[in-house]
């Protein structure tokens, strides 16, 4: 089995495998890490075994992203060590964490799509991508189960072969510490299910690996041990066997309040809201959207599932009034639209602004808050305690910068300005992405809780489980175009899985 190219680090034969398995390839004790006064990670141990499947959980702001990242090499930690074979890790070094064995697979590939296959894995090394090479990459690609062809170049490969050559270039260098980064927020339950037979490949040949995610029933479908933290301390740490997914949440939220699902009864689908006709869309090469017809009534949910790239955003923006159609009619009765767009920080916030002003970019020249001549602040100020009281947003005080907040906390402020005058439309895009538990959990409610009042709502959202938790329809979008409908009675998770990666479409 060919998985390794310049370290060979995990071989099989490897003399030192004994002794790894009783102390961990990967060792971190007494890991800390402040930014500020926050305590990011307070003496977090983590140790990784060869050939092992470790998820990492925790909610936004617990400290994964920062171990990960002192792990990696990118951030100096104030206290503790890292050992690698039982070698301590120069730490605040990503070269050499590389040198170690340690890579990162994040959630955006960075990848470069005019390069093929091989060129893509051997950037950045002194291989320089010729026959030997893809021969190379080809053999690596079959061993760890991809279907990848090495002359094919980066943009014609679907997100799951794109997710597959980002770990290829990971195997490419011989190293065998993997850290997967949210690796299914983009894919499809099939998709999914090939990722995790081709980590079960890894971790057979000696690959560790891992394996940061939000959704808990993943957890339990691929990994063997879990690491759970809470407030940058390590809550859990074992077995995943005998743990479900109720269990882990409890102990992620530290509360048996922790919830995830959402109880929901059918709603009452109302008057037309939202009507597009015939909509069609260009995108830079292809089109986004191509003879898009869809309706969204008042009191339904309607879900779109789909494969990121498969014209999403287009469909957002168009529902949502941003943009113009090239051909086509869009349709609304609704006097208020909110608009949840999946970049939220960029496409939803302005980062340099306070919550407060956040909170009131909607408002700012209503009677209620402005003069001709001024802006009433005071009332501002009240307005944004309100909305944080009332969404729970984690601040101290209305005047902290937005860019300062976690991806919890972001959509928290984002929610509170767009439900806050109660719409009658809402348009929201991706709305849980990297969000906890507790967090997604809430955006769920307020859904459910406007359309139990009358709105309409299209959710656009790429998790196949929360589209068929809250829908009342369910539409399956595939290269810009409705490829099924599901009505709530009816929703067959697996042919839906299929339709999302274009088989089994009209």
């Amino acid at each position: 089995m060919v998985l390794t190219n310049q370290h060979n680090m995990g071989a099989a034969s490897d003399p030192g495998a004994a002794s790894d398995a009783a102390r961990g390839v990967l060792e971190a004790r007494g890991i800390t890490k402040s930014f500020g006064d926050r305590l990011a990670n307070d003496h977090v141990d983590l140790t990784v075994h060869r050939g092992e499947i470790r998820a990492l959980l925790g909610e936004n702001g617990a400290g994964k992203t920062t171990l990960i990242s002192v792990l990696c090499g990118q951030y100096q930690p104030d206290g503790g060590l890292v050992t690698v074979h039982g070698r301590t890790l120069t730490l605040g070094s990503p070269r050499a964490a590389l040198q170690a064995g340690i890579g990162v697979v994040h959630q955006d590939f960075r990848l470069v799509p005019r390069f093929t296959v091989t060129e893509n894995v051997v950037l950045g090394t002194k291989a320089w991508g010729g026959p030997k090479d893809e021969d190379t990459v080809a053999a690596q690609a079959s061993a760890a189960g991809f279907r990848l062809d090495p002359r094919a170049p980066a943009w014609a490969l679907s997100v799951g072969e794109l997710q597959q050559l980002a770990i290829l270039k990971l195997l490419f260098r011989g190293l065998e510490i993997l850290i997967l980064d949210e690796p299914t927020a983009v894919l499809s339950p099939p998709q999914a299910a090939e990722l995790f037979k081709s980590m079960r490949t890894l971790a057979a040949a000696g690959k560790s690996i891992i394996f940061i995610t939000h959704r808990l029933r993943e957890v339990g479908a691929v990994a063997s041990e879990v690491t759970i933290l809470r407030q940058g301390k390590v809550v859990a740490d074992r077995a995943v066997a005998g743990l479900d997914a109720q269990q882990m949440s409890v102990l992620m939220i530290g509360s048996s309040d922790a919830g995830g699902r959402v109880e929901t009864r059918p709603g009452a689908a109302g008057d037309v809201v939202l009507r597009l006709e015939a909509v069609t869309v260009e995108g830079r090469s292809v089109r986004a959207l191509d003879d898009m017809h869809l309706e969204v009534r008042r009191g339904e949910i309607v879900g779109v599932a789909g494969i990121s790239g498969n014209g999403q955003t287009a469909l957002a923006e168009v529902a949502a009034g941003i943009i113009r159609p090239v051909s086509g009619r869009r349709e609304s009765a609704a006097a208020a639209v909110a608009y949840i767009p999946e970049d939220r920080l960029n496409r939803g916030l302005v980062g340099a602004m306070s919550v407060t002003d956040n909170l009131a970019l909607r408002r700012y020249t209503s009677r209620a808050m402005s003069h001709p001549l001024w802006i009433w602040t005071d009332r501002m100020t009240a307005l944004a305690r309100r909305l944080i009281d009332a969404f729970n947003i984690p601040v101290r005080k209305p005047s902290t910068r937005v860019a300062d907040l976690s991806g919890g906390g972001l959509q928290r402020v984002l929610l509170a300005r767009e439900l806050s005058e109660q719409p009658d439309l809402i348009i929201a895009a991706q709305p849980t992405r990297g969000l906890d538990v507790a967090s997604a959990a809430m955006v769920r409610e307020q859904l459910v809780r406007h359309r139990d009042r009358g709105a309409g709502v299209m959710l656009i959202s790429e998790d196949l489980d929360e589209v068929l938790e809250l829908s009342d329809r369910v539409l399956v979008l595939f290269k810009g175009a409705v490829v099924g409908e599901y009505s709530r009675g009816k929703l067959n998770r697996a042919e839906i899985g299929l339709r999302m990666g274009g088989e089994g479409a009209a």
